[in-house]
């Protein structure tokens, strides 16, 4: 039996629309939000290139509880947000949680000339013990994910949550579709 509802590590990605010209220039905007402590609750410690890996994390902003990403995977750029420390509540509130981090990280980087679009989230549970990638565990994924969809989107929001085909190494992982999703900085 699955106890997803115990898993505590969560990631969401959303996807640029006007990507960074080059990821490099994020450095120097994510030594930024370390010095001006841009990530409430969150002790930020450093900032790690990751460019060099195809298709790879890109830009790593390493927190306490919580790492933010200028991912690069599917050679599509976005930011990733990875919480991997507990945080209180179940899985429901950690993934409003991760959703609300990345669409505000998302914003401050709409102010630094980045566009992201708010219509596509990659969500992954990478806690196997919890959240096995399998049947099972996906099926009683999807109505948590979609509560914590409504309560961002709204309750009237048109979703449609996929499961990513990937092996049993790889971590639970859906693709949630927002077909009438408002712009970024409304959302955040």
């Amino acid at each position: 039996m699955t106890d997803i509802q115990h898993a505590e590590r969560v990631q969401v990605k959303l996807f640029a629309s006007k990507p960074a010209a080059d990821p490099l220039d994020l450095v120097p905007v994510f030594h930024r939000w370390i010095r001006e402590d841009k990530v409430p609750g969150e002790l930020l410690i450093d900032v790690a290139d990751y460019t060099h890996v195809w298709q790879g994390p890109g830009i790593l902003l390493v927190g306490h509880g919580i790492d933010l990403y200028y991912d690069l995977g599917e050679n599509r750029p976005g930011i990733l947000f990875a919480r991997k420390r507990e945080l209180e509540g179940d899985l429901k509130a950690r993934l409003i949680d991760a959703l609300k981090r990345a669409l505000t990280a998302c914003k401050e980087l709409e102010t630094d000339g980045l566009e992201f679009q708010a219509s596509e989230v990659l969500v992954r549970v990478p806690d196997r013990l919890h959240a096995p990638n399998d049947d099972d565990a996906f099926t009683a994924f999807v109505p948590i994910l979609e509560a914590a969809a409504r309560e961002i989107y709204g309750a009237d929001a048109t979703l449609v949550i996929e499961r990513e085909a990937a092996g049993k190494r790889e971590p639970l992982t859906a693709r949630l579709r927002i077909d009438d999703a408002p712009p970024v900085a409304a959302l955040a």
